[in-house]
């Protein structure tokens, strides 16, 4: 049997061009001389530098290397301000000013969508809000916790885990809680494994993962007085095991969010997105697919819109009804219950559609959407590749691309939102 990976170099000089999807730069190698021209993938380069790595994987077409020396520093690098940057795996970005970050994301994505996708858009590609926080942003956060009761955040490419005291992309609410908390959780080890922390407008939700291989852990874990303490200080933690609750500090209330579903990470820039939808959206019937629990149904609804909003998860579509019944939409805004999938094949969509799929995209939705019947649709995606893919279909079911947004809901990250609008030709 023959490898396409071939024996490893020394150390490479490389000349850095662009952001690539992953968080790493790339660039073509111009040293040593056997190499000149190789494309290369050196994690913590900068677009216009000149750097020194060490390579960790060597294949035919390309290569990965670990950042050695900058040789020619860009203008926009700048000092990280987390100690662990470059250890954690959370964040691959912050050696570069913010400004710097949004104008790479927003070429990476033009890039990735013309020549992997053959997309482009007739009004181009261009940021929205390109004065959002770059810190404090995210309000949702998954640490983890080992038998040694190490806790923090996994480290790139593995499972080790990276101990931190806080953690500068957080909210401040979230860092309060590890200050206040991390030495109690620490004494609810082995028990536990994962810990959620979600910021629902400064209240601290916390959910426990217990190992999926110990289901007796709660019976060892109620006892232990750290828990009972966290328990008195946060009346909204639960502990679940295999991702479903088993425990409650307190009664679950109807206006308790479901921990650890999805909800926008970012409250600033899922604020300019919903305006820019609402903005964009045409006539008075619109129908949101993958709706949540209502983050771009409820806007919608109090525009004015009549909203059909099609959501597979029942703990969503719980919330959200009673979300859509407190802002006072419940008139405007009817929750469906159902796989987007099955929807749109029983009910063909009439009007505006919003899709915000998540990262696996919606092929099969898109190829059910005739365009003479809901003529404009914005998509909402959070990964390019799958986003070019339904573009391609869209466009064979008579849909035009407008005009693409590029919103960074992730700063400090390679991570980015789309919004693409599309109107029938």
């Amino acid at each position: 049997m023959t490898s396409d990976v071939l024996p490893q170099q020394h150390d490479i000089t490389v000349a850095i061009t662009s952001l690539a999807t992953g968080g790493a730069c790339v660039g073509s190698v111009t040293a040593p001389e056997d190499l000149q021209g190789k494309k290369a993938f050196v994690h913590g380069a900068a677009p216009g530098e000149l750097v020194t790595a060490k390579i960790t994987l060597n294949k035919k077409s390309f290569l990965n290397a670990d950042l050695v020396e900058v040789l020619t520093p860009s203008p926009e690098r700048t000092t990280p301000r987390c100690p662990v940057f470059g250890r954690c795996g959370g964040c691959d970005l912050q050696h570069l000013n913010v400004p710097a970050q949004r104008s790479l994301k927003a070429s990476m994505v033009e890039d990735l969508l013309r020549i992997h996708g053959g997309i482009t858009a007739t009004d181009g590609v261009s940021l929205l809000a390109p004065d959002l926080p770059g810190f404090e942003y995210r309000r949702r956060m998954s640490f983890h916790i080992n038998k040694k009761r190490e806790f923090g955040l996994y480290r790139k490419n593995g499972r080790q885990i990276v101990e931190i005291d806080s953690c500068p992309i957080s909210t401040p609410a979230i860092n309060n809680f590890l200050t206040d908390a991390m030495a109690l959780i620490k004494e609810c080890a082995p028990e536990i494994e994962t810990v959620t922390v979600e910021d629902h407008d400064g209240i601290i939700h916390v959910a426990f993962e217990v190992h999926p291989r110990n289901d007796k852990a709660l019976a060892t874990l109620e006892p232990k007085q750290a828990f009972k303490e966290l328990c008195a200080r946060y009346p909204q933690l639960q502990v679940n095991f295999r991702h479903k609750p088993i425990f409650r500090a307190s009664e679950r209330r109807e206006d308790a969010p479901p921990v650890g579903h999805f909800s926008q990470n970012n409250k600033l820039a899922n604020e300019a997105m919903i305006n820019y939808l609402i903005e964009n959206i045409s006539g008075d019937s619109v129908t949101d697919l993958y709706a949540g629990a209502g983050n771009i149904s409820i806007p919608l609804a109090q525009s004015g819109r009549v909203v059909t909003a099609v959501e597979v998860n029942p703990h969503l579509v719980e919330f959200g009804t009673w979300r859509a019944r407190e802002a006072g939409v419940s008139d405007r805004l009817t929750f469906h219950t159902s796989s987007c999938e099955k929807w749109v094949e029983r009910n063909p969509p009439q009007g505006s559609i919003v899709l915000d799929p998540p990262r696996g995209g919606a092929l099969e939705v898109c190829q059910r959407l005739d365009a003479q019947k809901s003529p404009r649709l914005l998509y909402v995606s959070c990964y390019p590749p799958t986003f070019a893919r339904d573009v391609q279909v869209l466009s064979e079911r008579g849909y035009e691309l407008l005009s693409i947004k590029v919103l960074d809901m992730f700063p400090q990250t390679y991570h980015s939102e789309l919004i693409g609008i599309l109107a029938a030709r």
